[in-house]
């Protein structure tokens, strides 16, 4: 989902003073409810909290989300739409040769570093957990969800072969690499370590890394 003016802009036509207005409007609430389930969690973000955070008067806040379930659509799609950004930079990087020095190792740990291991990351752990029992969140959420997880799978093969298997290996390999990192929030309760995490992440990364290679 594009936002206003993002779809104005690339429309041809500039956005008008009201776009921009909902558009930096959204982006500050947004910005909310991403700190908020990243500091408090999903059952304790709530309109109230956000609006604190955000700044902004409850009706100029329910005016634009009527309630929690449409800020967190909104955010996913947010979330969504900015986690897509590694990848694609390096999928139309005019300097992406075969050979660059570029390893899938090293995009893994991109991805936890840059991507997940973030307030954004744990905001979207926190809302995904919460979809597995609310079902009208997931079903509104689960397109948006499954376009990027065709994105990405693209973006990745533009990128990355397999060692010794064929393209959908990469995907599935991709997959792995997704579940693994966000359960590793999980993992983190049970460490008493913190240098732990940092070390299961690195072996982990080498291990799937060797299944991929540049193209």
């Amino acid at each position: 989902m594009k936002t206003e003016s993002a779809a104005a802009t690339e429309g041809g036509a500039a956005p008008t003073k009201k776009q921009v207005q909902t558009e930096v409007a959204k982006r500050k609430i947004c910005a909310a409810v991403i700190a908020c389930l990243d500091a408090h969690g999903y059952s304790e973000t709530t309109i109230n909290r956000v609006q604190e955070k955000a700044g902004v008067t409850r009706g100029a806040l329910t005016h634009h989300f009527p309630s929690k379930e449409a800020m967190m659509v909104e955010t996913v799609e947010r979330l969504l739409q900015a986690a897509r950004a590694p990848v694609r930079s390096r999928t139309r990087s005019a300097g992406h040769k075969e050979g660059s020095g570029q390893t899938a190792e090293a995009d893994i740990l991109g991805l936890w570093t840059h991507v997940v291991n973030t307030p954004e990351g744990r905001a979207l752990v926190e809302i995904l957990v919460a979809a597995r029992t609310d079902k009208t969140l997931h079903a509104r959420i689960a397109p948006s969800l499954r376009s990027y997880h065709h994105d990405i799978n693209q973006g990745v093969l533009a990128l990355y072969r397999s060692v010794d298997r064929d393209d959908d290996d990469v995907a599935i390999l991709w997959s792995i690499c997704r579940v693994f990192l966000r359960g590793l929030h999980m993992q983190e309760r049970f460490e008493t370590d913190p240098a732990a995490t940092e070390a299961i992440m690195r072996r982990f990364a080498e291990i799937v890394g060797r299944q991929m290679a540049a193209r």
